[in-house]
């Protein structure tokens, strides 16, 4: 079998890295890990922490009990009342 070739970076500060170690320290995919280093050399910006993705609190969403059924609301009744006279 043929070796693997094993790409590594330099970055800004002569430190040499690959996609492997990056992702191990600070704890994403390799994908993610090659995208940073593929976009940047800065060393702050590499191994900055990520926040997750889909995990970001939602500010704007009302909670279940708080959410107002149709049956509940007024112009649903009106509407309704309206539609059921024809």
């Amino acid at each position: 079998m043929k070796k693997l070739r094993t790409k590594s970076y330099t970055l800004r500060d002569g430190q040499v890295v690959t996609c492997r170690s990056v992702a191990k320290k600070i704890g994403v995919s390799e994908s993610a890990a090659r995208n940073r280093l593929n976009r940047s050399d800065d060393p702050k910006k590499i191994f900055a922490p990520f926040s997750p993705v889909g995990k970001k609190p939602k500010k704007d969403k009302l909670p279940k009990s708080a959410t107002v059924l149709p049956i509940d609301d007024e112009m649903w009744k009106l509407c309704m009342r309206v539609l059921n006279k024809k």
